[in-house]
């Protein structure tokens, strides 16, 4: 006797080493995100990004990264220090201020698993000092929200 056949989920694939460009459409979070490694399962709150890429059909995603901007996180080293002038680690801002930001990106592929290995701004990088002023003005209109 064999075993019922698999459904097989084709995954639309990203040119690897090569620029793609896009927007970063949204960004999801997860608390107590499961991050599995040969050394063990760790649990911290996870981060991903979900980009839009000209010429491709369906949204791709970054890796789950630990939310965190320490200096030697993922999401500090490979994402906010590469897309933002001043970056610095441990800063405050708010993540969803990326939302919208157009970006060219590097994909690599390990395992049939695409993930972006390098990510550039289209053009210059962001100002910190812009996206701060942008992320103030969220949280007023978020506090005005709530008054009502």
């Amino acid at each position: 006797m064999r075993p019922p056949e698999r459904n097989k989920i084709e995954y639309e694939k990203v040119k690897i080493g090569d620029f793609t460009h896009g927007v970063i459409e949204n960004i999801e979070y997860e608390k107590d995100h499961v991050f599995k490694s040969a050394k063990g399962n760790k649990t911290a709150d996870g981060v991903r990004f979900i980009f839009r890429l000209e010429g491709y059909q369906y949204p791709h995603r970054s890796r789950w990264m630990t939310f965190s901007y320490a200096e030697k996180s993922n999401l500090y080293t490979k994402f906010l220090s590469k897309l933002i002038l001043g970056a610095m680690p441990d800063m405050d801002m708010d993540l969803d201020v990326l939302k919208g930001v157009k970006v060219k990106i590097i994909w690599n592929e390990q395992n049939d698993f695409q993930y972006p290995e390098n990510i550039f701004p289209e053009g210059e990088k962001l100002k910190l000092i812009d996206l701060i002023k942008t992320d103030l003005e969220h949280e007023e209109v978020r506090e005005e929200e709530e008054a009502f």
